[in-house]
């Protein structure tokens, strides 16, 4: 599977850190098993299914989770607990982002990718899971060392 190019230019360019104050991005080369990709992809999406195994409805997470094809792939977090996903459908090129809302409504799909959503939420354009975000002292990325 290919990620989306805007994911890989992104974490080239950035590598592990904290964006905007609030959102994590995974990194495939990070050491840290909490910010590298595989082990995210892995730890997220198995603890996921098993969720989704109790709640028979699928009311919250109604979605199926990496790896059948369409299944949501974990591409980073917030400091608030939520999980960001690719909604796998199509060439990555294509694939649009879904918020997990773990301690809340559950999950919502956004027409973004992931570098637009994370534009869409400073500009204001999608409601972030924080109260009173985003501030304009946010506005920046703080590198993490690994």
């Amino acid at each position: 599977m290919k990620l989306p190019r805007e994911y890989r230019e992104f974490v080239l360019a950035y590598g592990s850190g904290l964006f905007a104050g609030f959102y994590r991005v995974y990194n495939p080369f990070a050491e840290s098993p909490y910010l590298n990709l595989a082990s995210s992809i892995q730890r997220i999406c198995a603890m996921n299914r098993e969720i989704q195994l109790s709640d028979l409805n699928h009311k919250r997470f109604p979605l199926p989770y990496f790896p059948p094809a369409g299944g949501l792939l974990p591409w980073g977090n917030d400091e608030n607990g939520n999980d960001y996903y690719w909604l796998t459908s199509g060439p990555s090129s294509r694939w649009c982002v879904v918020q997990q809302e773990n301690r809340g409504t559950g999950i919502k799909v956004h027409p973004y990718s992931m570098v637009e959503f994370l534009i869409a939420i400073l500009q204001k354009k999608v409601k972030a899971l924080a109260s009173g975000y985003p501030r304009r002292e946010c506005f920046k990325f703080e590198p993490f060392s690994d």
